[in-house]
């Protein structure tokens, strides 16, 4: 097999609400009303991504973490993308979601789509309630720092990976694979480095062009 491992983003790419931390404002109505000016500020550079974190995760503290899981179980994935990826395991890849979201759709993709590892910043718990604190795993923008850890587990090499994603921060995904897809991309430069860039957002077109590719 030409190549051996996907990596796949999972907010916006698998499912299809676009960011965890912004799900969970929304669901708790408190999106508009002052967490949306925490993304504003990071992304005009006031704040640093850890300080984006935090605040959005103080607003959290004392909620009991069920809740929040739970709010999770509504996420819908992207059309055909469980079909999907259950055919591709049994073409025999290894499959890894890496997230700069939460925990919650993370350890839901590993449990419902059988993912060999998956990783993601997650909210902290004590006694079963957040504690208002956030364990940074992979930073906006940097989820190549992970990729080394990730091609020794597996045992594989750059150009033996295929990524998929959607958006800026899934650039270092796209720069570091031997072959990448760019799914329903809001970002031009993903797109415009991408080797393939997906026309719909039907999971079906990642499948052949996958298998296709791999026969190439």
């Amino acid at each position: 097999m030409r190549y051996k491992l996907i990596i796949f983003d999972i907010d916006g790419t698998i499912t299809r609400h676009i960011s965890s931390w912004r799900y969970i404002h929304e669901k708790l109505g408190i999106w508009t009303r002052r967490a949306f000016r925490y993304q504003e500020d990071f992304f005009a550079g006031k704040i640093t991504y850890r300080k984006f974190c935090e605040l959005d995760a103080s607003h959290w503290k004392g909620m009991p973490e069920a809740r929040i899981r739970n709010l999770f179980k509504g996420v819908r994935y992207s059309k055909n993308a469980p079909k999907c990826i259950a055919k591709l395991r049994k073409h025999g890849f290894r499959l890894v979601a890496v997230s700069t979201g939460l925990q919650f759709m993370t350890d839901r993709v590993r449990k419902e789509l059988k993912f060999d590892y998956a990783i993601s910043n997650r909210l902290v718990a004590r006694h079963g309630r957040l504690t208002g604190a956030v364990k940074i795993n992979l930073e906006h923008g940097a989820k190549h720092t992970i990729l080394t850890k990730i091609y020794k587990k597996f045992g594989v090499k750059p150009h033996e990976v295929i990524s998929v994603g959607d958006s800026e921060g899934d650039i270092p995904l796209a720069r570091n694979s031997g072959y990448s897809i760019a799914f329903n991309s809001s970002s031009a430069e993903l797109s415009r480095i991408a080797d393939y860039s997906c026309r719909t957002n039907d999971f079906m077109e990642v499948y052949r062009k996958i298998v296709s590719t791999s026969k190439a």
